[in-house]
């Protein structure tokens, strides 16, 4: 979902290739097997809890404009959400085989592109963040069509879904733009219609990230804009706590229910910030690759995943330790990282160098491609 600061789902429209150091390149490509060029480049096969040490097993291009992904019990899938070729009207949602990353399903969606994805496996659907439009749409996933798309009829710039599959509600964040305030939309599940919108407390706040304390009954939410973490009542659906990211440039978060903590991805500081989320203080910051933007907890396991746009890598952290286990290079710019709690195996995008407005697109061998780790 994303980049820094506000283009399409985040992206950050400046950035160029990542920075790759000679010997770095030959020990990712030593450990994860890839050959540049290749469509598809295995590794290994794609297996998890070997008790080998966390590798890139596969990397395959797959579609122009790669976001966000999410992965399905349901359809036994991984579904990534694509733009398409630059000026085109191709925009599409991939159904990849988890194993091998082969397209087995796509369901088109012609000139309104999804970038945020968010998913009920429940259900059977997914939504989506329709930036360019300003609207929400839920998609299900095994007949290949929309089924209702939410218009808040504010506009702005939504950004990313995040489904509580339990009570069968959907929450957007909305940026704001052009003059539109930031937002929370809350959308109900049961009959895919807007339930309420928070903006009170959140205006100009530029509102990106989200993750849900279903325990606590509340929302956490990244402002962007002011390096702070918001925390919002679900009872009441209003604004109760604002605290520092502990960091600048806070895009997106991740909360851990058991340790009750935060894991705030703060991009221009190159740092993950551990927050108690009690107090709101900070109990650690985790240095990152370039760029720090998707983030990812597995509380089965308490894997954190980070993917570094600017970098290239996805780092993995033990969440209750603390401590780095891994920097592997996945793409030119990671962007989204999914985990399947089944295998343990996660799956990120990455996104591919561009040639600016204007310019031609640029031949990226390592862009618009999908890793799959083995943590």
């Amino acid at each position: 979902m994303e980049g820094y600061p506000t283009g399409p789902n985040g992206s950050h429209p400046g950035a160029g290739l990542p920075r790759r150091r000679a010997l770095g390149l030959l020990a990712a490509a030593l450990v994860a097997g890839r050959s540049s060029g290749l469509a598809t480049r295995p590794a290994a096969a794609a297996t998890a809890g070997t008790g080998a040490a966390p590798a890139v097993l596969r990397t395959a291009k797959v579609y122009p404009g790669l976001y966000e992904l999410v992965v399905s019990r349901t359809t036994g899938l991984v579904h990534v959400a694509a733009t398409g070729p630059r000026g085109g009207s191709a925009a599409r949602i991939l159904g990849l085989d988890p194993q091998s990353l082969d397209v087995r399903s796509q369901i088109d969606l012609g000139d309104e592109p999804a970038f945020g994805l968010g998913l009920n496996d429940a259900t059977g659907l997914v939504y989506t963040s329709n930036t360019r439009s300003g609207t929400v749409s839920a998609i299900d996933l095994k007949a290949g069509k929309v089924v209702a798309t939410v218009s808040p009829g504010e506009g702005g710039h939504p950004r990313q879904v995040l489904v509580d599959e339990a009570a069968n509600r959907v929450y957007a964040s909305n940026f704001g733009a052009r003059g539109k305030p930031s937002a929370v939309w809350i959308i109900d599940g049961a009959t895919n219609t807007l339930a309420g919108t928070i903006t009170e407390g959140l205006a100009e706040s530029g509102i990106t990230g989200l993750a849900l304390d279903r325990g606590g009954n509340r929302l956490f939410a990244t402002s962007l804009t002011s390096n702070e973490v918001v925390e919002i009542s679900l009872a009441d659906n209003r604004v109760v706590r604002r605290f520092p990211s502990g960091g600048e440039g806070p895009i997106n978060l991740a909360f851990d229910a058991a340790g009750q903590r935060l894991f705030v991805a703060n991009q221009k500081s190159n740092a993950v910030a551990v927050l108690d989320a009690a107090k709101g203080a900070v109990v650690k910051s985790l240095p990152t690759g370039e760029g720090p933007l998707g983030i990812g907890l597995n509380p089965a396991n308490g894997l954190l995943y980070v993917a570094c746009r600017r970098s290239g890598t996805v780092n993995l952290f033990d969440s209750r330790e603390m401590s780095l286990l891994a920097s592997l290079e996945t793409g030119t710019h990671p962007n989204t990282v999914a985990f399947d709690p089944r295998s343990g195996l996660a799956y990120v995008t990455n996104k591919a160098q561009s040639g600016g407005r204007g310019a031609p697109p640029v031949d990226d061998p390592d862009g618009d491609t999908v890793s799959i780790i083995r943590a």
